[in-house]
């Protein structure tokens, strides 16, 4: 799967409410990126959820920076960032948990972020977040390079 047309797809589904709230949106995926031994579709939900949740993180006004690079000859690397609120160390301990969430009641079912881990454990990627409490969240997602 290359990279750059299903980040492309994935912001034309959210790139109209992000724009309303106004959260600007920064792509930077190389042209020649190698492609990904993906499923397409788990990949578009996959970050479509991640796109989403840095949208909501940040609320009104704020960027959602989408990177991608190869890393080595093995795997891609494709980052999600956010300027929106960040989170606590504890929630990050949790973040993965079925039904545990750190939006506010009736806004979240606790199961986007489960379910993101296990597509992308499934398509043998890995999952990383770093995150900072006030200043903002980026999860790192690495995939295999496809076979030529």
């Amino acid at each position: 799967v290359e990279v750059e047309p299903v980040v492309d797809g994935v912001l034309g589904l959210l790139c109209h409410d992000l724009a309303l709230r106004e959260i600007a949106v920064q792509k930077t995926v190389p042209p020649h990126l190698p492609r990904v031994f993906v499923d397409r579709r788990q990949l578009q939900e996959i970050l479509f959820n991640l796109i989403r949740n840095a949208g909501q993180a940040i609320g009104q006004q704020g960027t959602v920076t989408v990177r991608a690079h190869a890393d080595g000859a093995e795997r891609v690397a494709i980052a999600i960032a956010d300027t929106g609120c960040g989170m606590a160390p504890e929630q990050l301990q949790r973040l993965f948990t079925p039904f545990f969430t750190t939006k506010a009641d009736g806004e979240g079912s606790g199961l986007g972020l489960f379910v993101v881990k296990r597509l992308v454990e499934r398509n043998e990627g890995t999952i990383t977040v770093q995150s900072e409490p006030g200043v903002g969240t980026t999860f790192t997602l690495e995939f295999p390079v496809a076979p030529s």
